[in-house]
């Protein structure tokens, strides 16, 4: 049977728990009223600080001026000559030596063998210049074919193969061989400016400008057209393809390497989000685990509350009934 404390023992039990929450009340007013006079005089403080700094003269000393005036100063860099880091310069060397003789040589046997005769085999450094390989341009970080040229091995491996195919390509030797054969049987025009004596009827230069034909002879700048001998339309040198072949691939590779950027972006700010959902996911499960055992403590007092009452209505049941009594044998 399940028996309660007595009176006078629920009373001592109660008076020493208020007096345990009567304490710990007091102890947390106490630290709330600490710290309200350390944040007031805190804050005080912050006011009687002033805003206002007042400047320091400005003070040179002649000792001050003296050693500055014995310091040597740096030399002067020379007119337009720009610092080229030593690093960059040496990356640039090693791919002049190293990467960029295999490039030219594609260049070289398509020169080799399709140029004409009035035509020149550019050098090594000359295709480099024309091509925006060179050491200014490197160093300048304008471009980022240039870069991942001379610093990227997986770049100069593929524009290396992808060159070499394309210059070696049916369609591409065919019109090189048009351009080794082909004459001169076009005229290429262009208007160029000269200074001539012209008749201009609107002039009033000369005294007899008003008797007919009205004006004067003046001196203008006219448009003369000059023609000179040319190639047909479509005729490619071999300097010209390589060119074309090296822009090409400069071309889709930095259209390609933009798209797998924005498809690599793509994917991650879709998994970004995904892990953005790891705490409001994690607090919704906390929230319904909390809610299950609510149900559940709510369920056990309900459960411990009809044993209880089914308990005291037994006790009452027996009291009045009176004690049952054993039979006899």
């Amino acid at each position: 049977m399940l028996r309660f404390p007595s009176g006078g023992r629920l009373d001592r039990i109660e008076t020493i728990y208020l007096a345990i929450l009567r304490v710990g009340v007091l102890a947390v007013a106490s630290i709330c009223l600490l710290a309200a006079t350390f944040f007031a005089i805190d804050g005080l403080w912050r006011i009687l600080v002033p805003t206002e700094v007042k400047e320091k003269a400005t003070v040179v000393a002649p000792a001050e001026v003296t050693a500055a005036m014995r310091t040597v100063p740096a030399a002067r860099q020379a007119q337009g000559e720009r610092q080229i880091p030593e690093a960059v310069r040496a990356a640039h060397a090693a791919f002049s030596t190293q990467v960029f003789p295999a490039y030219y040589a594609v260049y070289k046997r398509a020169s080799d063998a399709y140029r004409k005769t009035e035509d020149k085999t550019l050098s090594q450094t000359e295709l480099m210049d024309a091509l925006g390989y060179d050491l200014d341009t490197y160093a300048a970080g304008e471009t980022l074919a240039t870069k991942l040229f001379i610093e990227d091995a997986n770049y100069q491996q593929q524009a290396q193969a992808a060159v070499s195919a394309a210059m070696t390509d049916p369609a591409t030797v065919r019109l090189l061989r048009e351009y080794k054969a082909a004459q001169k049987t076009a005229r290429a025009c262009s208007s160029v400016y000269e200074r001539r004596r012209v008749w201009d009827p609107y002039s009033t230069a000369c005294s007899d400008w008003f008797y007919q034909p009205y004006g004067c002879n003046v001196t203008r700048s006219v448009p003369v057209e000059r023609c000179v001998p040319a190639y047909p339309d479509g005729i490619v040198s071999p300097v010209v393809a390589f060119g074309r072949a090296d822009d090409a691939f400069r071309t889709l590779w930095a259209s390609r390497a933009d798209a797998n950027a924005s498809e690599a972006q793509s994917t991650r700010m879709d998994r970004e989000m995904t892990r953005s959902q790891i705490g409001p996911r994690l607090m919704l499960a906390l929230q319904i685990v909390g809610g299950f055992l609510l149900v559940m403590f709510f369920f056990l007092i309900i459960a411990i509350e009809r044993h209880l009452r089914r308990l005291s209505s037994a006790s009452a049941a027996q009291e009045i009934t009176g004690p049952e009594e054993k039979p006899t044998s």
